[in-house]
């Protein structure tokens, strides 16, 4: 999971899956997706400064 994906809508991000909100990014930012858990993705923005999970962020399985 090395791609990088735009977002296409303005989505928040959580600390944990399904834990407490820790930001907010913006229609057309670009995330990387590092980790996958059921209908969660961990992902990186910032080049790797930030972190948190994304429910239902379409990413394929490729590895």
């Amino acid at each position: 999971m090395e791609k990088a994906i735009t977002l296409q809508k303005s989505c928040y991000v959580y600390l944990k899956e399904g834990g407490e909100i820790c930001n907010r990014l913006a229609r057309g930012t670009r995330v990387w997706p590092i980790q996958k858990n059921g209908d969660w993705v961990k992902v990186t923005w910032r080049n790797g400064k930030k972190k948190g999970w994304i429910p239902n962020l379409p990413v394929s399985d490729e590895t």
